[in-house]
C-alpha cells in the first residue's frame, strides 16, 4: 500500500492539552496494568477481565504475525459487536496494521469493494454471514478469511441455548484453502508468544483505522484516522460523561452499552475504546435493536448509554422497562440524527419516573473528527441544541461556500478545528482539500456540510445536512424542522419529510408517517397533521402529500433513511412517465 504522503503528514492541529502519546493497543495494555482484574468486556453473560483481554490480543497478534501479517497491512473487520472484533482490532494495531471497519450485513459486491479500496488481504467475518460471501471470496484467493461464531465466547449453557435456537441453522464453514475458524486461528499462535517483547512499529500519528462514510458532501469516502485521533477523545471521555478528573478516579463498576456498531465512529471510539482506555466495561451488544437494548439495561444496569433517536423511541415502547429501576444511569447520549424535542421530553420524563437523576443529552459529531465534537453538559443542558464544543475543540458557523464567520444566531455551515481531525480521505487528496481547508486564521477547519447556528452563549443549534435542505419555490425548507412539528401530533409515532418534484415549485414536501395505532382512522390523523402543519409551519414547508406506512427504512446505524425514501419516490415518478 503505497501512500507516501501519509507518512510525512503534517498534523492539522497542534493540541494544547497533554494527550497520551500512545497507540490504541498501548492505551489498553496500560489500562490492563492498572486494573488487571476489572471487567473489560461483557458479552451475553460472559465477562472478560483486562488481564485476560490483553492476553487474547497478544495471542491473536502472534497468530497473525506467524501467518505473515506485517506493518501497513489492512485487515477488514466485518463483525457485529463481539469479543472477536475487539481482540482482532487491537491485535492488528499492535502489529502496525490498519483496521478496515465494515458493516457485517454488507452484500458481497460491497465487501469486495471495501477489500479493494483498502487493499486488504485479511478478512474476519461471522459464520452466519459467510455463506452469502463464498462466491465473492472464491474470486479473491489472496484473501485469508477468519470465521467466528457467536458461540465462541458464550458460557456452556448459553452456548447450548444459542445452538438450539439459532446456531444449528447456520451453514457449516467449508473446508477450503483461505478459510480458517477462529479457534484454529488463535491456536496457531506460537507456544512462546507470551514471551514476545512488545515494540512499537507504527507511530500513533499514522493511519490506524479506515471508517467508511458519506463524507461531508454525501459521496462515499474512506476516512483515515490515527490512534492519536481515538486516544484524544478517549482522554476527554470521563469529562464528557461528567467526571471531575482532578479527583481520584476509580472506574470500577462503570460500564457502557456498546450497541452502536463498531464500524461506526461513535460505537468504535466511545462505546469501546474510551471505555477500555479508562478502565471501564464495554457491554458488547451484537444485535442493533431496541428490545435487545432494553434487556441489557434491565440485566446489566449500565452507567452510560449512547444511541440514536430510533433506539430511544423503541425503549419507550418496551413493556419490560415499564417498572425498571434506572437509577444506575449516570449519562445518556443521543447523536447520529436530529433528536425531536417531543422525543427528548418524553424520554426525560421516562428516566425521571424510573429513578434516574439525569436527562437525555444531545451531541454532535462527524466521522471526519472520529465522532463527537460537541455535547450538552449535564448541569447546563440546553434543549434544542447539540451543546458546547469539547475541550480543545473549536467550532464556528460560516457563510456557505466561504470561510466568513457569521454573527451569533445567523445560520450557515458548521466548521470544526480539533485534534481529532482525520488524516484525510483515502486516495482522494482533492476531496480532502475540499473538506479540510486552511483559513486566514492559519488554522485548518473541517467544512462539515452541516447547517445550523450558534447562539450568544456558544451553544450550537444543528438543523440538518446541507444536502438535505429543500427548495420550495426557491424558499429554503428544513425537513428536520417539519419532522419536529409533526412528531408532536397525537397518533404519530415516526415521521420523515422529503422533497418530491413539482412542475413549477421545483419541490414540495411529502411526509412518510408511521402511526401509533394502525387501526386508527387515517383520514382523521391526516387532518390533525395538516392542521398542525398549517398552524406551525410556513406554507412552503406544509406537506402536499402524506403516506402512511408500517415502518421506515433505516441506515446501517439505525437512522431513518430519507435517501432510500427519495430513491423510491424518484423510481415511482420515472415509472409513471
Amino acid at each position: 500500500m503505497n501512500k507516501p504522503w501519509i507518512e510525512s503528514y503534517d498534523p492539522w492541529f497542534k493540541p494544547s492539552l497533554n494527550y497520551p502519546e500512545a497507540t490504541l493497543y498501548e492505551m489498553v495494555a496500560d489500562t490492563a496494568r492498572l486494573f488487571p482484574a476489572y471487567t473489560a468486556l461483557e458479552f451475553l453473560g460472559t465477562k472478560i477481565s483486562y488481564l485476560e483481554l490483553v492476553k487474547m490480543i497478544d495471542q491473536a497478534a502472534a497468530a497473525l504475525e506467524a501467518m505473515g501479517f506485517t506493518k501497513n497491512d489492512s485487515a477488514t473487520i466485518c463483525l457485529p459487536n463481539t469479543p472477536h472484533a475487539v481482540i482482532y482490532f487491537y491485535a492488528v494495531n499492535r502489529l502496525g496494521g490498519i483496521c478496515n471497519m465494515v458493516h457485517p450485513l454488507s452484500p458481497p459486491e460491497e465487501i469486495a469493494q471495501y477489500l479493494q479500496v483498502a487493499d486488504s488481504k485479511w478478512l474476519i467475518i461471522l459464520d452466519a454471514m459467510l455463506n452469502k460471501q463464498l462466491d465473492m471470496l472464491a474470486q479473491k484467493p489472496q484473501v485469508l478469511t477468519i470465521v467466528c461464531s457467536i458461540g465462541d465466547y458464550l458460557k456452556p449453557l448459553t452456548k447450548i441455548g444459542f445452538y438450539l435456537t439459532k446456531g444449528r441453522k447456520i451453514a457449516p464453514v467449508p473446508q477450503r484453502k483461505g478459510i480458517i475458524r477462529w479457534s484454529e486461528f488463535m491456536s496457531s499462535a506460537p507456544d512462546n508468544y507470551s514471551s514476545n517483547t512488545y515494540s512499537r512499529v507504527r507511530s500513533p500519528h499514522e493511519c490506524a483505522v479506515y471508517l467508511h462514510s458519506g463524507g461531508t458532501t454525501g459521496e462515499p469516502k474512506t476516512i483515515m484516522l490515527s490512534s492519536d485521533n481515538f486516544n484524544i477523545l478517549a482522554y476527554q471521555g470521563p469529562q464528557i460523561v461528567g467526571f471531575d478528573m482532578d479527583e481520584e478516579f476509580d472506574p470500577k463498576g462503570l460500564s457502557m452499552v456498546a450497541i452502536l456498531p463498531l464500524f461506526h465512529g461513535f460505537g468504535l471510539c466511545m462505546g469501546l475504546h474510551t471505555m477500555l482506555a479508562n478502565g471501564m466495561c464495554s457491554i458488547l451488544v451484537p444485535q442493533f435493536a431496541p428490545d435487545v437494548l432494553a434487556q441489557v439495561i434491565i440485566k446489566n444496569k449500565p452507567s452510560f448509554i449512547a444511541a440514536v433517536p430510533t433506539l430511544f423511541e423503541g425503549i419507550l415502547k418496551n413493556p419490560g422497562l415499564a417498572k425498571a429501576d434506572l437509577s444506575c444511569l449516570r449519562a445518556v447520549f443521543c447523536g447520529g440524527d436530529s433528536l425531536p424535542a417531543e422525543l427528548k421530553e418524553r424520554f426525560d420524563k421516562f428516566l425521571q419516573e424510573r429513578g434516574a437523576s439525569i436527562t437525555l443529552r444531545e451531541g454532535y459529531g462527524l466521522t471526519e473528527t472520529v465522532t463527537v465534537c460537541a455535547v450538552n453538559p449535564q448541569e447546563k443542558s440546553r434543549a434544542g441544541t447539540v451543546g458546547l464544543p469539547l475541550a480543545d475543540v473549536l467550532m464556528k458557523v460560516v457563510e456557505i461556500g466561504t470561510e466568513k464567520e457569521v454573527a451569533s444566531g445567523t445560520e450557515g455551515e458548521f466548521c470544526v478545528h480539533a485534534p481529532t481531525i482525520m488524516l484525510g480521505y483515502l486516495n482522494d487528496e482533492e476531496a480532502t482539500s475540499q473538506a479540510v481547508r486552511k483559513h486566514s486564521d492559519g488554522l485548518s477547519w473541517v467544512h462539515t456540510g452541516d447547517f445550523g447556528s450558534m447562539d450568544e452563549d456558544g451553544y450550537f443549534h444543528f438543523k440538518q445536512r446541507l444536502k438535505r435542505i429543500l427548495k420550495v419555490s426557491g424558499v429554503p425548507v428544513f425537513p428536520s424542522q417539519i419532522e419536529d412539528v409533526i412528531s408532536t401530533v397525537a397518533g404519530v409515532r415516526m415521521v420523515c419529510a422529503i422533497g418530491i418534484p413539482h412542475p413549477y415549485k421545483m419541490q414540495v414536501v411529502k411526509l412518510f408517517v408511521v402511526p401509533e395505532d394502525k387501526s386508527e382512522d387515517m383520514d382523521k390523523l391526516r387532518s390533525r397533521i395538516m392542521k398542525n402543519a398549517q398552524e406551525h409551519l410556513l406554507k412552503y414547508a406544509q406537506p402536499k402529500e402524506i403516506e402512511f406506512c408500517d415502518d421506515l427504512p433505516r441506515t446501517k446505524v439505525g437512522k431513518i433513511d430519507y435517501v432510500e425514501l427519495e430513491r423510491r419516490e424518484l423510481a415511482k415518478t420515472a415509472a409513471a412517465l
